[in-house]
């Protein structure tokens, strides 16, 4: 079987950024494994040249993104993917996320099954402080979703929300196939230090870190080792970054507050390991890639009751949920987790578990039993 997966991936020598990339990557590689399967990927890199890659057992299409896309309404793009898969000929294109990926697959005459990832809208809804141009595409977004769950047919579920969210489209065929993670997440041997906190997250709105950094200088005094460290690309909102570093200083807790920027997996993993929980304090998320890796790492996630996270996380069982944008409701759990070494050592110990269907060959079983439906339907 020839598939084509449509979505982002890193660049040669880059480390991996956001949830949607690592799922694509581990999807890649993880069905690259199975015998009998030849898998390639198409990716689109604003302002990037168009170039051809091998790693491994899989081939990927790099393709550069033109300026002002939306502008254009992503035609190049599209144009583009099309051609790739002209070029590879696969059986089936598996498209990541309801934007240009997914039009650009449902552009062909392949069978597709398209992985929602997000809501567009809600996305927009709350994310605060965003200029003219950031709502133009906010809008923009969200009208290209519509469209495509419009034209789409079969669509991957990676959480009860996203069902939700989108039951108004009734001619959906709908799979429940979580995100994958990678094994080595399960491999990690945890060596918390006492009081580190640690958010892998984008530095923007939506991801809530000045809600964080005012939880965090909310209990500082009460907790003079804790410190935060935050993972995360700060290239998208850079007046936020600001804003962010600002809230540290002006609360005295600059020196505690680390942003680390994307990370290396080696280091990433690192960041796991030590972590004593992670801290996850989003306004809108689906089902973060991030709680599912916490989880296989052994680390209590701390993540606010949003779009998804609810259905990942246990309250007092693998974490604690409070309420979003709220500092106080956060700095109470943060408060509470770190007062109680034994229990989050005992919510670690069950976060573990809990993250064995993220497994990747649980995930890529599911996957490809969708293939072949899809493939039998087709004929």
């Amino acid at each position: 079987m020839r598939i084509l997966l449509f979505g982002p991936y890193p660049q040669p020598g880059q480390p991996i950024t956001g949830g949607m990339m690592a799922v694509v990557h581990a999807l890649a590689r993880g069905l690259a494994r199975r015998p009998g399967l030849q898998v390639a990927v198409a990716s689109a890199t604003a302002g990037g040249e168009d170039h051809t890659v091998t790693e491994g057992a899989v081939t990927i299409y790099h393709r550069g993104i033109p300026r002002l896309p939306r502008l254009r309404g992503y035609r190049v793009i599209r144009r583009k993917l099309v051609d790739v898969a002209h070029d590879f000929r696969p059986a089936i294109i598996h498209a990541h996320g309801a934007a240009y990926y997914a039009n650009g697959a449902l552009d062909g005459h392949w069978p597709v099954v398209i992985t929602a990832h997000g809501v567009f809208a809600e996305e927009a809804k709350r994310s605060p402080n965003r200029g003219v141009k950031a709502r133009l595409a906010a809008r923009y977004d969200t009208r290209t979703e519509a469209q495509v769950l419009r034209r789409a047919r079969h669509v991957i579920a990676i959480s009860p929300y996203i069902r939700q969210v989108f039951a108004e489209y009734r001619h959906l065929q709908w799979t429940d196939i979580p995100n994958p993670v990678d094994d080595v997440f399960f491999e990690i041997e945890r060596q918390p230090r006492p009081g580190r906190l640690f958010t892998p997250a984008r530095i923007i709105p939506r991801k809530g870190a000045d809600i964080l950094i005012r939880a965090f200088a909310a209990i500082a005094d009460d907790f003079p080792h804790a410190t935060l460290r935050i993972a995360g690309e700060t290239d998208s909102a850079p007046v936020f970054v600001q804003q962010c570093r600002a809230i540290a200083e002006a609360a005295g807790v600059s020196d505690r507050v680390h942003f680390l920027g994307n990370l290396e997996k080696k280091d990433l993993l690192q960041e796991y390991s030590r972590a004593a929980a992670v801290v996850l304090p989003a306004r809108q998320e689906t089902a973060p890639v991030a709680i599912e890796e916490a989880l296989a790492a052994g680390c209590p996630v701390i993540a606010t009751t949003v779009g998804g996270v609810p259905w990942m996380i246990e309250n007092e069982k693998t974490g604690l949920l409070p309420h979003p944008e709220d500092p106080d409701a956060l700095a109470d759990a943060l408060r509470q987790a770190l007062s109680q070494p034994a229990r989050l050592k005992m919510w670690g110990e069950q976060a573990r578990r809990a993250a064995a269907p993220y497994r990747l060959d649980a995930v890529i079983d599911k996957t490809l039993a969708l293939y072949r439906h899809i493939l039998d339907q087709h004929v």
